[in-house]
């Protein structure tokens, strides 16, 4: 995967997560919302674009509630 293709699926992912917590009202969203977060900040770091969006990221996860184990 290139960083033009990360790029995109980062922007995928990041899109998800958000309307996953606008669009769910299910117990699991949160869990589903920070694996698209989380998953989003691999690609980010596997591909040298935390700088351009680590701090989207970033403050995605603080938003939501702790997750549980």
């Amino acid at each position: 995967m290139d960083s033009d293709e990360a790029s995109r699926r980062i922007r995928q992912l990041l899109v998800s997560g958000d309307n996953i917590l606008k669009n769910r009202d299910d117990d699991g969203r949160f869990a589903r919302a920070r694996q698209r977060f989380e998953e989003a900040g691999r690609l980010a770091e596997e591909h040298n674009l935390a700088s351009s969006v680590g701090t989207i990221i970033a403050l995605r996860l603080e938003q939501l509630p702790p997750a549980r184990d």
